[in-house]
């Protein structure tokens, strides 16, 4: 039997995904409540076994959801033990979730010009900075399709003004990616950071509400979004707008451009999906799927092959 205890099987295998560059802070904070679990129920080290898997994955309570979480994390911890000489069940992952489906909301051309007249068109206060801030935030949102987090967590370092990209060092998929966005956007950045940061620090947050040290809440954002979208006369519901809608917006935006310029689009979506800090391809061709539904002129040339080219990000017009 083996000498190595589980809390620290569990840190070894956090300690290899980490340095592997994955976040896995989910997945660490099950496997550490999986060691709790069976230390609370006297499981001796040496073995994972099926009792003790089924005893922390299933249960009434458990929505369908975090019980294939829990499974997934687990074969994780299984294969890692079975390395060290353990004896390991691997959980089946047979749990099916089942997920409202709820179709992204894309802003028209209208609500995008109304909505960036209504943030343009905010006081500057003396109370807060959201005149100077939010008009920038917004349009690299829209004009690169960047995930709010990704935004929000800019640094002043992560800019290259000169060469017109944005680094995305902490992406959702765990993999840095350099992006790159139009002059038109480039200059707009260069200005706001010489208004915003006369005295930039390399580690500050280009998008900050109190102190350059802190990036602004993605609570903040939401609310002030929705506070725009009454400004514009927009209707809010369940499903949409939010911040969100603008990275959908920017995928949408390049097909449908392409799609006016003859462009095989199947061809732009190794590229798109690189550029968007999608994991494959499903997240992007969903976006020709949505283009194609929203727009019937785009139908016909959805069905091409595949390739790699590069494409100019929109945004050029705000």
């Amino acid at each position: 039997m083996s000498e190595t205890a589980l809390v620290d099987l569990v840190a070894d295998l956090v300690g290899v995904r980490h340095a592997g560059g994955y976040r896995f802070k989910v997945q660490e904070r099950v496997l550490r409540q999986f060691a709790e679990h069976c230390r609370r129920e006297g499981y001796p080290d040496g073995s994972i076994t099926k009792e003790a898997i089924e005893g922390f994955c299933y249960g009434r309570h458990l929505a369908s959801s975090t019980v294939l979480r829990n499974e997934l994390a687990l074969r994780q911890l299984a294969d890692h033990a079975r390395a060290f000489g353990w004896a390991a069940h691997t959980p089946a992952t047979t749990t099916r979730v089942r997920v409202p489906h709820q179709p992204p909301y894309v802003l028209t051309e209208d609500e995008v010009a109304r909505l960036f007249f209504a943030i343009d068109s905010q006081a500057m206060s003396s109370y807060s900075n959201k005149a100077l801030v939010d008009p920038v935030l917004f349009r690299v949102l829209y004009g690169t399709g960047l995930r709010v987090s990704e935004a929000l967590n800019l640094t002043v370092s992560d800019l290259d003004i000169s060469a017109g990209t944005l680094r995305i060092r902490d992406s959702k998929n765990g993999c840095a990616r350099t992006v790159p966005v139009t002059d038109r956007l480039a200059k707009t950045m260069q200005a706001y950071v010489a208004a915003a940061h006369p005295i930039p620090w390399h580690s500050d947050y280009v998008f900050y509400a109190r102190a350059a040290g802190r990036p602004i809440n993605q609570a903040t954002l939401y609310t002030r979004f929705r506070g725009y979208l009454a400004d514009a006369g927009i209707p809010h519901f369940a499903g949409g707008p939010h911040p969100h809608s603008l990275r959908h917006g920017f995928a949408v935006a390049n097909l449908r451009r392409w799609a006016a310029g003859g462009a095989d689009l199947a061809a732009m979506l190794p590229y798109l999906a690189c550029y968007m800090g999608h994991a494959d391809l499903r997240g992007t061709q969903y976006y020709l799927r949505l283009t194609a539904d929203a727009c019937p002129e785009v139908m016909a040339k959805a069905q091409v092959r595949f390739g790699y080219v590069i494409p100019a990000p929109p945004g050029d017009e705000l």
